[in-house]
């Protein structure tokens, strides 16, 4: 995933969108080809490292066939259609629609793990983190026990996290801040939190450093002594 500077999600945010149960495309790839399975995750931090966790039917052929390469996981948090008209500027600068979203692509080598114990274990885990343990105990382990002889547990071992929020933080501050008021209207949302508290700073920082650098590179009023700036001076436009 190409992921341009501006759009990287901080660290600190990327961890806490992961701290929680999150559901996404997991792919491999088999020698039939790629497969993916829409499926929820939850990461546990181990001493070895990070692992993404989840459990497959066992007559799913991701878990029957043999993986021939790195899993990747598209986990996908939250996305929006943006319309130039929501821009403040728009008026003076017509632009074109758009869609902003956040999303994570996380890489790593795949397990699967047949033993029922284990995926009883992995769904557990998963459920535990959503619900009080009423919910299961009233299930009761008897019927647990059978129900996770059908499924496999499986795990991302954790190599590669890479986070992207495309929230027109490239945009005039203005801009951010009638999309935010857009779609604020529309209710509170993963991307309507990151615009207000990740997007809008980054744009307001990021306009007053242009804003700097203009003033300080302004043509003085006497030509006198006056050359032209080399190429590679020049602020060059910001591409989204």
């Amino acid at each position: 995933m190409y992921v341009a500077k501006h759009f990287e999600i901080p660290g600190d945010y990327l961890a806490e969108l992961l701290g929680r149960v999150r559901a996404g495309n997991f792919v491999t790839v088999h020698e039939s080809g790629p497969q993916a399975t829409f499926v929820p995750f939850h990461l546990e931090t181990r001493e070895t490292g990070q692992v993404l966790v989840t459990h497959l039917m066992r007559n799913n052929p991701q878990a029957v066939e043999p993986v021939t390469g790195p899993a990747l996981v598209i986990i996908d948090i939250d996305d929006a259609y943006v319309s130039p008209a929501w821009y403040a500027t728009n008026k003076d600068l017509p632009n074109v629609p758009t869609w902003d979203y956040i999303t994570i692509h996380v890489t790593g080598g795949v397990r699967f793990t047949t033993d029922p114990g284990a995926a009883l274990e992995a769904a557990r885990e998963l459920t535990s983190r959503m619900e009080p343990p009423e919910v299961l105990e009233a299930v009761g382990e008897e019927k647990l026990r059978k129900m996770a002889r059908a499924i496999v547990r499986a795990e991302v071992v954790v190599e590669r996290i890479q986070g992207k929020a495309k929230a027109s933080q490239n945009r005039h501050p203005d801009d951010v801040s009638s999309l935010l008021a857009h779609l604020e209207r529309e209710g509170e949302t993963e991307l309507v939190r990151y615009l207000r508290e990740v997007a809008l700073p980054h744009a307001t920082e990021r306009f007053g450093m242009i804003h700097d650098l203009r003033a300080t590179r302004r043509l003085p009023t006497s030509t006198t002594g006056w050359k032209a700036p080399r190429a590679e001076e020049s602020p060059s436009p910001e591409i989204g």
